[in-house]
């Protein structure tokens, strides 16, 4: 005789199950679980800005360094700024790497910092999106600069791999396509560096790219993301000086020189704000999508902010005996099987034409209480699922912990049901069949 679990019990099974097969059934989309950020940051551990993506009941969702949800209620408002200053690469990218050994993202951090200084003094609110050698990928330098909303917002690079020899500093600039005062800012900040730069004789190298464009991919859209993703900020990209051309390495290893340069660009973002200055050195756009595989999220770890929270829920005998066998039968332990279940939940909740989840009615709710006490702790990361999922069913951590082993049992119970043609609620001729491997569910979906 098969095994047949009783489906863990709660006041009203049937209405509960109808609801967990209509998450996986409907043909609505959801959104619950999407990424965008709200307006607003909070500070946290060593100046990190954290973009805030959710305010639940439960808890605070921010985007962390690495770009990924997580629950942090402890930190700071962030206001919004009038300028954001993007240090380029960091942590194990460091971009291009002098003769003399300077490395780019060291560089970039430290003109940023004069740069900030300089706009201070002019009376400017500044945020960085990075104050340390910190890997982020660009999705969330661009979560910050559009979370603070700035009047601009300043990507410092240094180029490598020109051998051209050149009369003039090769200072590259990019703005966004067709944006008006993206292309301004970008012509403003072009005059002002290689201006900064010019007085120093030294045997310059450059590009065909020398000056202000930018740089496309199809179908006419921004190759770099630092610029496609802020459309409602005014963006600009500078490329100061080749830090592969040895002799340029050398002038820009001197502190004067990258305060000289910070003070260009503050200089330029001020001219920009105060001036209708058209700027110059323009250049027609081009396509090019190859990019160097930077700025992702691939490798990049995220300290832990926030402590792990345990989350007991209580069974009845017959149902942790339930738990129990589907763990077996899926070759999981009884506490991933909880995490995974909280994780399909969501997972499940994404997917495309999933319906929108509404609120369980208070008999609907899962009964998280019994005798037999099973408890997972959930780091930073999987505590945003379980907080999400708490808020779009309107009912408490526990429970949704409780739902998450309820829909696991349910599924994996789903291969012992036989389908016949007699049985309507079994047959597969229309859209609300069940695919045969519905119950396995990666442990990494949800992310």
């Amino acid at each position: 005789m098969p095994y047949r679990p009783h489906v863990l019990k709660t006041p009203r099974p049937t209405r509960l199950l109808l609801e967990v097969v209509a998450i996986v059934l409907a043909v609505v989309t959801s959104g619950v679980g999407a990424a965008t950020a709200l307006a607003g940051a909070v500070l946290g551990p060593d100046e990190v800005i954290l973009p805030i993506l959710d305010k639940l009941p439960d808890g605070t969702i921010v985007s962390s360094t690495c770009g990924n949800p997580i629950v942090y209620d402890d930190g700071r408002p962030f206001s919004p700024v009038d300028v954001v200053l993007d240090p380029g690469h960091g942590g194990p990218e460091s971009g291009s790497v002098g003769a003399n050994g300077l490395t780019e993202r060291d560089l970039n951090l430290m003109v940023a910092f004069h740069t900030q200084l300089a706009l201070e003094d002019l009376g400017y609110t500044v945020a960085l999106t990075r104050r340390r050698d910190t890997h982020m990928p660009i999705r969330q330098r661009v979560a910050i600069a559009n979370a603070l909303t700035p009047l601009a917002f300043v990507s410092i690079h240094h180029n490598g791999g020109a051998t051209r020899r050149s009369d003039t500093p090769g200072t590259e600039t990019f703005h966004q396509v067709d944006d008006p005062e993206s292309t301004r800012l970008a012509g403003i900040l072009f005059e002002e560096i290689q201006s900064a730069f010019s007085p120093y004789w030294v045997p310059w190298v450059r590009t065909v790219h020398q000056g202000v464009s930018t740089r496309l991919r199809e179908p006419r859209a921004e190759t770099y993301g630092i610029l496609r993703m802020t459309p409602d900020l005014t963006s600009v990209i500078t490329e100061g000086l080749y830090l592969s051309n040895p002799p340029e390495a050398q002038l820009l290893a001197l502190p004067q020189i990258q305060e000289l340069e910070g003070r260009a660009i503050a200089a330029g973002i001020h001219r920009f704000v105060t001036t209708q200055d058209p700027g110059s050195g323009f250049r027609p756009e081009f396509f090019d999508p190859h990019t160097t595989g930077t700025g992702t999220a691939r490798g990049c770890v995220d300290s832990e902010i926030t402590p792990p929270a345990g989350i007991s829920t209580g069974f009845t005998a017959e149902e942790h005996e339930d738990l129990m066998a589907t763990a077996r039968r899926l070759g999981k332990s009884t506490d991933s099987l909880l995490r995974l279940g909280v994780h399909t939940l969501e997972f499940l909740s994404e997917l495309p034409g999933t319906a929108a989840i509404t609120p369980l009615a208070a008999a609907d709710r899962p009964d998280a209480y019994g005798p037999v006490a099973e408890t997972v702790a959930w780091n930073q990361a999987e505590q945003a699922v379980l907080v999400r999922m708490a808020d779009a069913y309107g009912i408490t951590r526990t429970q949704v912990q409780k739902l998450g082993a309820i829909l696991m049992v349910f599924l994996a119970g789903l291969e012992d049901q036989p389908v016949t043609q007699d049985d309507p609620a079994t047959t597969q001729d229309d859209a609300t069949a069940v695919p045969d491997d519905a119950a396995v569910v990666p442990d990494d979906e949800a992310d």
